[in-house]
């Protein structure tokens, strides 16, 4: 059994976890006190990264902001972890408590490059 990383939770959420692209992992995603911690439901499958080693999160956002699907989180091992989320506006808040603005930055998707008006690959 894995030690966790917080000695206070400060958020619990469920969420889903992409570290294999494709086999989703279902669990619970913690935001605490020195860090970020996913505990997979069923299975292996425990993450922990200290704010320390988170180098920027980066947003999905939908709908013009108003909608967070999930994240990615970059660590300084140069990994990138990716989190669906079922309130993501919320969770970045909590982590925004221990993060820099600096740090998170938001994405956008593909079908909304796709769409972006003087785009050479759209035939309209």
């Amino acid at each position: 059994m894995t030690e966790q990383l917080n000695s206070q939770v400060e958020y619990m959420i469920r969420a889903n976890s992409f570290y294999n692209p494709l086999i989703p992992k279902a669990g619970i995603f913690l935001v605490g006190d020195k860090g970020i911690e996913f505990m997979a439901k069923s299975g292996t499958g425990f993450i922990q990264i200290p704010w320390t080693s988170i180098e920027q999160v980066r947003v999905q956002l939908f709908f013009g902001g108003r909608y967070v699907r999930g994240f990615f989180i970059d660590t300084d091992e140069d990994d990138s972890l990716e989190f669906v989320i079922s309130d993501g506006k919320a969770c970045l808040r909590a982590m925004r408590r221990h993060l820099a603005r600096e740090k998170f930055s938001a994405i956008e998707e593909s079908f909304q490059l796709f769409f972006r008006k003087g785009n050479q690959n759209n035939p309209t």
